[in-house]
């Protein structure tokens, strides 16, 4: 469904709450969407298309760039850049690499297909680094300097796992295998993931270690970030790290 112009499934759609130009009469359709002119009756909501679960849309305040975090079919995670009647592959592609079947792509050919678009970031479900079950989520690119070991990064995270990613905003990779990095959190001296620091204030409950961390992102004013879970009651204030 998600290829198919004429279903809403698999898209980001576009529209205009105050308008009323839609077949129902309830919303409007702006006249620059893509497919408003398109003459094989694709839906003209449609803004770009070839979508699995988007996990947060989030925008680089520098550049006006649209970027999506999609989650995989148990394959490969992708982030990836948004442009109006952009085709991003599913479910043709998974990321770079041609759809086999659930938990399977095909390795041969990748970005194959010159009229995709492809991720900007993406890592699969085999990396050892992360927590055995996978799903990223975005982001936001930081153009603020409260947090100087931040700036210019596009941040994000893999959900489950609690890792907190990023890669450089001002020179985005082509997904693939080009490098990603992570963010600790300092807790006097040492280094922890988010879901190290979960499972210690479950400990300090009585509680035994979760298996998830189910982490969200949010940003404040004057550049602060903040780290939401589902499961300690704690909502975190990153800061930066006064040891660099």
């Amino acid at each position: 469904m998600a290829q198919n112009l004429q279903s809403a499934y698999g898209k980001i759609l576009r529209i205009d709450p105050f308008g009323s130009n839609s077949a129902n009469g309830k919303y409007g359709i702006p006249a620059s969407n893509p497919f408003v002119k398109s003459d094989n009756k694709a839906l003209g909501e449609i803004y770009a298309y070839g979508i699995r679960n988007v996990q947060r849309i989030f925008w680089d305040s520098k550049t006006r760039q649209m970027f999506m975090a999609d989650i995989g079919q148990n394959a490969v995670e992708e982030i990836s850049p948004v442009t109006p009647g952009v085709n991003l592959g599913w479910n043709i592609w998974e990321g770079s690499y041609k759809f086999a079947g659930r938990g399977c792509v095909y390795t041969d050919n990748p970005r194959g297909d010159p009229r995709m678009t492809y991720p900007v970031v993406e890592y699969d479900h085999e990396d050892p680094t992360l927590w055995r079950r996978m799903a990223i989520i975005g982001g936001f690119v930081y153009r603020h300097k409260a947090i100087p070991q931040l700036t210019g990064k596009m941040v994000f995270a893999d959900n489950p796992s609690g890792e907190i990613l990023y890669v450089d905003a001002d020179r985005l990779p082509q997904g693939g295998q080009d490098a990603i990095r992570r963010i600790l959190f300092d807790e006097d001296g040492t280094p922890k993931t988010l879901r190290q620091l979960i499972d210690a204030k479950f400990a300090a409950q009585g509680k035994g270690p979760t298996e998830r961390a189910d982490l969200r992102f949010g940003e404040g004013p004057n550049g602060w970030v903040f780290i939401l879970n589902k499961h300690d009651s704690v909502i975190r204030m990153l800061l930066p790290n006064a040891r660099k």
